[in-house]
């Protein structure tokens, strides 16, 4: 499904992946199977859904694949997710802080 939307699963991540569904590092499963053809009928590559050329648009595009980048070391870190262009129009007074951030994540742990 990942693959439909966000393209090829990189060749290093699908060789270390121990699973039936993957065979010398690629992504291998039957698109003939009941959930092969869901996939295939309802997975849409992430740009289809953008239907609109203005500028929030893409950026909310922008920022949705840096989110959803296969790799760790290459996909947003959440600092720089929250600095993203695309909440530049959010008032400063109404923008998450350094403190709220940490906040949180000391509540989390």
């Amino acid at each position: 499904m990942m693959e439909r939307i966000l393209g090829p699963i990189p060749y290093r991540m699908g060789r270390k992946t121990r699973t039936k569904y993957f065979y010398h590092g690629k992504l291998d499963w039957d698109e003939k199977s009941s959930a092969g053809r869901y996939v295939r009928e309802n997975c849409k590559p992430l740009r289809s859904y953008q239907t609109s050329s203005d500028e929030d648009h893409r950026l909310l595009f922008d920022l949705i694949t840096k989110m959803l980048e296969y790799e760790p070391g290459q996909r947003i870190s959440l600092s720089e997710a929250l600095r993203h262009p695309f909440f530049e129009k959010i008032p400063p007074h109404q923008r998450l802080g350094d403190d709220h951030r940490e906040r949180s994540h000391s509540l989390s742990r």
